[in-house]
């Protein structure tokens, strides 16, 4: 190509692109490596023959991380260093003779799974997840690496397992199933691929701006003196986040009085990555993220690689850990773990978050990816910034428990299940009992459920930010969704006619902590008028040991009749008028109490507003005696600037004089 271009494929086109201007080293290789595997993804084949100096090295991590094959020349090559670069990195699938290459190609060329014809269905989506050969698939790597991959998705596992099909030539999952079994070897092989270690130092550089500019600096302000700062980046790979972060750190604090301490936990599943994250060597392509200041502070130069300093290298604690199985940290100041939620299931999701809840003080930080979010635990953490997933876990919300993951490798299939795969000896076994007391269980929350369906009041669980997080009994009456986006907000599901009356209850019971009662509300049952209900309602905090504030709403009502048959004569006329009478009266007195109610919340009201104008009086006293103290400031920083220039121009007069006598 031109030596002032670089070549890229975009939708099977080739691309001329100019080189950037800045660029110090030409990576032409890499640029080309990458594009094909962003577009193309796991249909790219790398191969990167002989060459000098490592390009070609990052592109082939990127083919391989999309599911691609990847070949490096042997020592047949007349320039090693490309090939050796490769290898080096674990990023090669085959290391073969060119001639050797061309055979391996036109093998993996008349593969079944690779077909010259457009796909409709991804190979992939052909094997069903209930299939008997993928669950001994899943029961062999839980056997030997004591991981359960059904709790990933099943799509990745299928597509990284195709991958490992397409290399060894296995035409059917079954065939694959049973090459597992005689190689084992082949098992460490699979995992190491399942495992997708993607990091890089400072990835998304505006999220570790945020953590630098805001949530760093605010939970070092909140340690006393003697205190430790503790970090846990889970999922951490080669460990490139797990140095930034300390990096960050370093520098925040470089040029302040007190020096906090702090500890960095990072874990992760992969054996090899946790071995090079203590090691801590990185190529010059794997530190394209860090300034040359940095590098020069925060490293050492050894041979052709650059290692992280002992200061920083101290600090960080690496071991391997399961996040779904393991028992997790604790007392945490800040939780990383970006883009590994993606992989899981939402159950393990749900694991996962509790997990982190768990492991975090009061008020910590969690920090997840871009397209990950807290799903359903909204309970559990409050958003501190949307667009990085910065989310920071809610004060007084408790330990909640964990919850477990049943898995589905456990279960063999049919014809696989009078023995393990491991142990050729193994015999049937009878139904364990674990399951007995399932079934004995299953009855009783039976039963429970059925007298909370028939006999209990309409009733819910609501927090102090109005989310309802439990029902129970018939709500429908008082509670429904609303058009529009859904809420479990429970004023915007309330019935118009007792939202102000339950917003005035929930507020009273929040701020005095007793129950509060309100009764007599009306509410039309009907468009017409003609039926009514009598509706009670009841605000209860409770406290439970380790959970956040919440309150309980207890709904109950009792049906009235209005003027009803007027026309077809079926009461009397005196009758008529006399519950046209009590039904004024029963109007009246409802006016009367909610007049009464309204003049004792405006008086409160009153009381409020004045104590915030005496508070906004007192704060703009504050800032106004600032401004005067900022103006002072700026005056003598006027002075000092002119003083400033002063020398300047002495500076400028001697440089004169000194040119004169040069």
């Amino acid at each position: 190509i031109p030596y002032n271009k670089e070549i890229e494929v975009t939708d099977g086109h080739i691309k001329l692109i100019p080189r950037p201007k800045n660029k110090s080293s030409n990576l032409s290789i890499d640029v080309l490596f990458s594009s094909l595997a962003e577009t193309h993804k796991e249909n790219v084949i790398g191969v990167v023959l002989s060459g000098s100096a490592n390009d070609g090295t990052r592109g082939l991590k990127e083919i391989k991380l999309a599911g691609g094959i990847t070949f490096a020349q042997d020592d047949t090559a007349k320039f090693s260093s490309m090939p050796k670069s490769a290898i080096a990195e674990g990023v090669v699938d085959f290391v073969l003779s060119p001639k050797d290459i061309a055979k391996e190609l036109i093998q993996i060329s008349k593969h079944p799974f690779v077909k010259r014809e457009p796909q409709k269905i991804p190979p992939e989506d052909e094997i069903e997840n209930s299939n008997p050969d993928l669950k001994i698939i899943l029961h062999l790597l839980m056997a030997k690496k004591n991981v359960d991959f059904s709790h990933y998705k099943m799509n990745t596992i299928k597509r990284r397992m195709l991958r490992r099909m397409l290399i060894n030539k296995s035409k059917t999952i079954k065939l694959y199933a049973e090459f597992l079994l005689q190689k084992n070897n082949e098992v460490d092989m699979l995992y190491q691929d399942l495992l997708i270690n993607v990091t890089e130092f400072f990835r998304d550089a505006e999220a570790f701006l945020l953590l630098k500019n805001t949530v760093l600096p605010r939970l070092l302000k909140s340690k006393t003196e003697g205190g430790t700062l503790r970090i846990w980046v889970a999922a951490c790979a080669t460990g490139e986040e797990v140095y930034s972060i300390a990096m960050l750190l370093h520098e925040i604090q470089q040029h302040k009085s007190i020096q906090i301490p702090f500890q960095i936990f990072a874990s992760d599943l992969s054996t090899e990555a946790i071995s090079e994250a203590r090691i801590g060597e990185y190529s010059i392509h794997q530190l394209k993220n860090v300034s040359p200041k940095r590098l020069q502070h925060f490293f050492t130069k050894t041979k052709d690689k650059y290692r992280i300093a002992k200061s920083l290298r101290d600090v960080c604690v690496f071991t391997e850990h399961n996040i779904l199985k393991d028992p997790p940290f604790s007392r945490m100041d800040f939780i990383s773990c970006r883009n590994f939620l993606i992989y899981l299931d939402t159950n393990a999701q749900k694991k996962a978050i509790a997990t982190f809840h768990y492991s975090l003080n009061e008020g910590g930080y969690l920090m997840l990816g871009k397209s990950e979010t807290i799903g359903a635990s909204a309970q559990l953490f409050s958003v501190t910034n949307k667009k990085f997933k910065c989310y920071s876990r809610k004060k007084n919300s408790g330990s909640h428990r964990i919850p477990e993951l049943s898995s589905s490798v456990s279960k063999l299939p049919p014809h696989y299940e009078e023995t393990d795969p491991l142990n050729k000896n193994s015999k049937p076994t009878s139904i364990p009992k674990k399951i007995i007391t399932a079934i004995n269980g299953n009855l009783g929350n039976a039963f429970d459920s059925f007298l909370l369906s028939q006999y209990v009041p309409a009733s819910v669980i609501i927090n102090h930010d109005l989310e309802i997080l439990q029902f129970r009994g018939p709500t429908s009456l008082y509670l429904q969704h609303s058009s529009g986006k859904a809420s479990f907000n429970i004023l915007k599901m309330a019935h118009v006619e007792i939202t102000f009356e339950l917003r005035n209850a929930i507020h009273h019971a929040i701020k005095t902590k007793q129950t509060v009662y309100k009764t007599g509300i009306e509410m039309n049952r009907d468009a017409n008028g003609n039926a009514s209900q009598i509706i009670n309602l009841e605000v209860s905090p409770i406290k439970i040991d380790g959970e956040e504030p919440l309150l309980v709403i207890i709904f109950t009502s009792q049906q009235i009749e209005i003027l009803e048959h007027v026309a077809d004569g079926k009461y009397p006329i005196d009758r008529q008028e006399k519950k046209n009478s009590i039904a004024k009266d029963r109007r009246i007195k409802k006016l009367e109490e909610e007049l009464a109610s309204t003049r004792a919340d405006m008086g409160t009201i009153t009381y409020d507003q004045e104590a915030a104008n005496e508070e906004l009086q007192s704060a703009n006293e504050e800032i106004i005696s600032s401004n005067e103290e900022l103006q002072s400031l700026n005056e003598e920083l006027e002075t000092s600037k002119e003083e400033i220039e002063s020398t300047n121009e002495e500076l400028i007069t001697t440089n004169q004089e000194l040119h004169s006598r040069i």
